[in-house]
């Protein structure tokens, strides 16, 4: 069962580039566009993952962790060792590692996905606050920050680097059996085990990849600014959920598309960078960032009824 929102979504992006653009003309300057697929960049990369366990019945709120980790794990590698081999390994290693963890508590322990992934949020943050001391590492090697700095023209290349991911990820969720079991443990998970299907295996792979791509996209932001920072992450699992939830991934699992999410993460960050061209202070632009949220969650719970009334009278029109 699938249900994307990406044009919907797409429409109100021109919307808000008619309106701002009347207010401010950068609206419409390619360096705003830039910084737009740029900021985009990340949040699809972890966004896409975060899909998967949400269609799966789950929710990972440590992708921020994940991330942060990701970030100083490669920058603090590539710094003492030259080598960008290490760095990719190493961060790959630690983001598998959180999520495994999240696999194992969420799967196997069924600790409720909320708890036990917030608890891994607070505990990996501390144990890299930590051990970092709480300061940057950098400045990172060039050859390092090239590879989040390169770019196809006007468009920045961890751009083209999140839209590859998005691509295969789709291609993963729609067309293998990988991906119907994400939607067959997320739509009803005793009937997915009873035709069969391993869901504990199934769900717990899904974290872990989760982890790992979400650690992944820490690195890239770590070579885009050419170090790794501390703040990295802080807040990622707000925007990343707000991101799916707007693309059209129900909070009740099975339904959701990767084309969606796409579109809902650009949408994010639109909305980010258009308040800051507007001098909108930060906490007002997690206001309406938290304002988005709220408004998706209560479409999808209206579009739950919706669906179940339409199953209800389908049902009872073939009595």
């Amino acid at each position: 069962m699938t249900s994307s929102l990406a044009l919907p979504v797409l429409t109100v992006m021109i919307l808000i580039v008619a309106l701002g653009s009347l207010k401010t003309p950068l609206f419409l300057a390619p360096d705003t566009w830039s910084n737009i697929l740029r900021a985009s960049s990340f949040v699809i990369i972890v966004a896409c993952f975060e899909a998967l366990v949400m269609i799966a019945g789950g929710l990972d709120l440590s992708v921020g962790a994940s991330f942060l980790a990701g970030a100083m794990t490669s920058a603090y590698l590539v710094t003492a060792t030259e080598s960008i081999a290490l760095a990719f390994g190493g961060a790959l290693v630690v983001g598998l590692a959180i999520g495994f963890v999240n696999g194992l508590l969420t799967s196997w322990l069924m600790i409720s996905p909320i708890i036990a992934t917030l608890g891994t949020l607070f505990g990996v943050g501390a144990i890299v606050i930590t051990l970092s001391g709480g300061v940057s590492i950098g400045p990172l090697p060039d050859n390092f920050s090239q590879i989040g700095n390169i770019s196809l023209g006007p468009i920045p290349g961890v751009f083209v680097y999140a839209i590859v991911i998005a691509v295969m990820v789709h291609v993963v969720l729609e067309y293998t059996d990988w991906g119907t079991r994400i939607r067959a443990i997320g739509g009803n998970r005793e009937a997915a085990i009873k035709v069969g299907i391993n869901a504990r295996r199934t769900a717990m792979s899904v974290y872990a990849m989760t982890g790992m791509f979400s650690a992944l996209a820490g690195l890239l932001q770590a070579a885009s600014l050419g170090s790794g920072s501390p703040s990295f992450g802080i807040g990622m699992e707000l925007k990343v959920i707000a991101a799916v939830i707007i693309g059209g991934v129900s909070i009740y699992g099975a339904i959701g598309t990767i084309p969606g999410v796409v579109a809902g993460s650009m949408l994010l960050s639109l909305i980010t960078v258009g308040l800051v061209l507007l001098r909108i202070s930060g906490s007002m632009q997690n206001f309406f960032v938290g304002l988005v949220l709220i408004i998706a969650v209560v479409i999808d719970r209206f579009r739950k009824e919706r669906m179940f009334k339409a199953s209800v009278d389908k049902v009872g029109g073939t009595q």
